[in-house]
């Protein structure tokens, strides 16, 4: 897996990229992540296959497609084919919602319940430890090499990561109830998020998060530009968001089993929303630190949500739980970028940055809040 993060992390921004610079447009940059998203509003349909078949060879299957799905990228050469870089981007997108909702059932199925926040850790570590070097190492080949040998490289990593699922032992099967109606075996998922009282919170408070949090999509191009740097420091940003992240996985499992997942969902959301703030500041340097405080923040929060889904869902539906979530996240961030994309043109970035960051502590306080109740309850 940590070969396939790191061609992921090398790729990730170059459809983004590649936008902007042959458009000059902040919104065709964003528009680049709008497709990216797009594909989790439809994961509780990958959910339905993860539930049902043997999650291992899933995995290996995806890998695969992954790495072919890439290919098109390789002939965007100017203004008459750069809008190749969106079904791409949608591609990479379907491959990130079901190969990590695929990995979470398949982590329950082989780990006990209280080494689930270890994993998961190691796991958000591991990814943004390729955060850390897959932009500088994507940016630095597509600049040296061009752009054929980023999605070699990336390709690469995926037949590796195929092959290392492959190889490793196949889980103990599970007994699965016969499949029922195709209404309630889709909406199985959603359900057990709303019925749920610790998992209700958690996923509504990401929801809120990532309606307001999608704006910065498009607002990072606007900040870098005002500190009059090229897009291609969004390199430099995200390797800060891979320190930040690695730093905090020495003591993030430790946090989430001590203090509880919800509360750390909320605590995490909040930071984050603050380290956000910190764009407002003109200076390279808050920019940087930032972006890394976000790594942290973002880590916890996400290995405290990740760890709560699987601890508290039932193995045959765990797939669904995972791709439900992955939608309602999604699909507000998919909203929110959406609406970035044309916000970003009409308003100044500064009063954008400002309802943002606003709408994330929020958020996060209110996860915060109400992990209090359901303690007490």
């Amino acid at each position: 897996m940590a070969a396939s993060l790191l061609g992921d992390a090398s790729l990730l921004l170059i459809p983004s990229i590649l936008a902007k610079k042959m458009t000059g447009s902040d919104g065709a940059a964003g528009l680049a992540l709008f497709f990216f998203t797009a594909p989790m509003c439809f994961a509780p349909l990958f959910g339905m296959v993860i539930d049902r078949v043997d999650r291992r060879r899933f995995l290996v299957v995806a890998c695969l497609c992954s790495a072919v799905a890439l290919l098109p990228l390789v002939l965007v050469t100017g203004m008459e084919t750069y809008w190749l870089v969106y079904p791409v981007s949608a591609a990479m997108g379907c491959s990130y919602t079901v190969i990590f909702s695929a990995l979470s059932g398949l982590l329950k199925s082989m780990l006990p319940g209280e080494l689930l926040a270890h994993a998961n850790n190691a796991l958000q570590t591991t990814r943004h430890g390729a955060r850390l070097l897959g932009p500088l190492l994507g940016v630095a080949v597509y600049t040296g090499a061009g752009l054929w040998a980023v999605v070699a490289f990336d390709m690469f990593t995926f037949a590796l990561a195929a092959c290392a699922f492959a190889l490793l032992p196949a889980p103990v099967p599970v007994a699965r109830r016969p499949f029922g109606r195709w209404r309630e075996e889709f909406t199985a998922g959603l359900r057990h998020i709303r019925d749920e009282r610790a998992i209700r919170p958690a996923v509504t408070a990401f929801v809120l998060m990532f309606l307001a949090a999608g704006l910065s999509e498009s607002l990072i191009f606007a900040v870098i530009e005002g500190l009059g740097r090229p897009p291609e420091f969004t390199a430099v940003t995200s390797t800060a968001m891979g320190v930040g992240a690695i730093a905090s996985g020495f003591v993030v499992a430790r946090l989430v089993d001590r203090l509880g997942e919800l509360r750390m969902v909320g605590a995490g959301i909040a930071v984050y929303g603050m380290a956000i703030g910190m764009w407002l500041v003109p200076a390279e340097s808050a920019m940087v630190v930032s972006m890394a405080l976000a790594g942290v923040s973002l880590t916890l929060a996400s290995v405290a949500v990740r760890t709560l889904l699987q601890r508290r869902s039932p193995d045959e539906v765990v797939g669904r739980v995972s791709t439900a979530f992955e939608a309602l996240s999604g699909g507000s961030q998919l909203l929110s970028v959406a609406v970035g994309v044309v916000l970003v043109t009409l308003i100044d970035h500064h009063l954008l940055l400002v309802l943002v960051v606003a709408g994330v502590v929020l958020s996060g306080l209110h996860a915060v809040r109400v992990s209090v109740r359901v303690s007490v309850g």
